[in-house]
């Protein structure tokens, strides 16, 4: 359902993975991204978020205002581009070359994904990005049967039911969905972030696969440094397991760190960060103005949908039913105050404390007052047990509410907007079939979405009765 291009960040992830391809080197900020990318944003019609580029780059409706002899022969030109061009630096665009902005990243998964890229290094351009998504899919629905684990143990007498509900609430959310299906580094700390959750869920310390878990996880985004605190708070009373654990972790994964500050970068890599007195500051000014509540509701929108990089949005109503009904299922939870619960609620929390601490930055560095809020996706696990243990059987609603959101979102808002027959957040439900038309996507595959879509609350429904004892 995504064009070209269309998931966040997508193109710079995608030459990172080019970069590494051509290079074998680690990428910089400097670095140029590849003629064949440059390219196939000039003839693909993109984001709206890429509107700032300005000619001749085009978005979504500047595309489709083009006459279609005109869209005819960009599509013909962009399936003809040559594979070749992938190994060609691209020239600057209005006196600045395309930014290369995902140099910051740590490596993993992209030495995971350059291989295949290498192994169809002679297919369309499209069909290279497509197998990406699809490995990315791939990893980040791993969060599906750990999650599934953690909530075997979690739950009172390992609970099948209970367990069955909390992989589905991750199966069912559109947010998950959209975030999955692009080529980032995302979706590998979500598989990573789960896998950590169910360890910490065993009743018997593993320190040495938790120490991997870890340190592939810190390898693959710094964001993931928020595991470590989590680790703290669960195993806090086993100092040798616990230091085991983390010294293992930063053994694998920490010498990228130090690396960023041998270039003068800042200890993550990240363009944002901030010296903690300008970040403590921030954070005070946040609080003290208000403005805080602004950019916890962007970040809360961000998390549960947001229509890819064109930044679409659902009604007003669907984000506060979801956000109301989410947020009141892990108080509950969390004031039951079960030892069973400690590891989803230091996960969660630790990384709602990482997305605080983002937004602090991000506010001292441009004046915004949040960050994205799909950041947040590696805790989905665990912020699906909790939502589960509060909500007990009204995680039914729950999850309708999530198919409802992902059946509109993508129907009514993302595919028509992408087809041309409606403006930006414009569409109906009613130009579903016409846009999958349009669009390219088989009957079958769009039919199999919508079924399997209604079909997780039902499963839901049918899996019998949570186990009301608290956890």
């Amino acid at each position: 359902m995504l064009p070209l291009w269309e998931g966040w960040d997508e193109y710079a992830h995608f030459a990172w993975l080019q970069h590494w391809n051509d290079h074998g080197a680690l990428p910089r900020a400097s670095d140029h991204v590849s003629r064949e990318i440059d390219e196939s944003m000039r003839l693909t019609p993109l984001p709206r978020e890429l509107r700032w580029i300005g000619a001749p780059y085009l978005i979504h409706d500047d595309w489709w205002a083009l006459s279609a002899p005109e869209r005819d022969e960009r599509r013909r030109q962009l399936t003809a581009l040559s594979p070749a061009l992938a190994h060609q630096p691209a020239g600057d665009t209005n006196g600045r070359p395309l930014v290369f902005y995902e140099a910051q990243q740590p490596p993993l998964y992209y030495w995971l994904a350059a291989p295949l890229v290498r192994l169809a290094d002679s297919a369309p351009l499209a069909d290279r990005v497509l197998l990406i998504r699809l490995f990315g899919v791939f990893l980040a629905s791993l969060a599906i049967p750990f999650t599934y684990l953690a909530a075997r143990a979690v739950f009172p007498g390992g609970s099948a039911a209970s367990a069955t509900w909390c992989p589905a609430l991750l199966a069912v959310a559109p947010g998950l969905a959209i975030d999955s299906a692009r080529v980032a580094n995302d979706t590998l700390s979500i598989a990573l972030a789960a896998a950590f959750l169910w360890l910490l869920t065993r009743p018997k310390l593993h320190w040495l696969p938790t120490g991997l878990i870890i340190g592939a996880a810190i390898l693959t985004k710094a964001s993931m440094l928020a595991l470590a605190p989590a680790l703290v708070i669960v195993w806090f009373r086993s100092p040798r397991p616990l230091v085991k654990a983390l010294a293992l972790g930063f053994v694998i994964g920490g010498w990228w760190y130090l690396r960023n500050l041998s270039l003068g970068l800042p200890l993550t890599g990240w363009q944002e960060s901030v010296p903690l007195a300008v970040l403590a500051a921030s954070a005070i000014r946040l609080i003290r103005t208000g403005r805080w509540l602004g950019g916890a509701q962007t970040i809360a929108k961000s998390f549960t949908w947001f229509g890819a990089w064109s930044f679409m949005t659902l009604r007003v109503w669907m984000y506060l039913l979801l956000e109301v009904t989410a947020v009141g299922g892990m108080l509950a939870a969390v004031r039951a105050r079960g030892t069973r619960l400690r590891a989803p609620v230091a996960v969660t929390a630790s990384f709602l404390a990482a997305i605080a601490i983002g937004s602090a930055a991000y506010d001292a560095v441009h004046g915004i007052p949040g960050i994205p809020g799909w950041y947040l996706w590696p805790a989905a696990g665990a912020m699906a047990i909790l939502i589960t243990a509060g909500l007990g059987r009204l995680s039914i609603l729950f999850a309708a509410l999530l198919a409802v959101a992902d059946l509109f979102g993508a129907g009514a808002r993302m595919m028509p907007y992408y087809a041309g027959l409606a403006a930006w957040n414009h569409g109906s439900i009613g130009d579903f079939a016409e846009a999958a038309a349009r669009l390219h996507v088989p009957l079958l595959l769009a039919a199999g979405w919508v079924l399997s879509t209604l079909a997780i609350p039902a499963v839901i429904a049918s899996s019998g009765n949570v186990n009301q004892d608290r956890a």
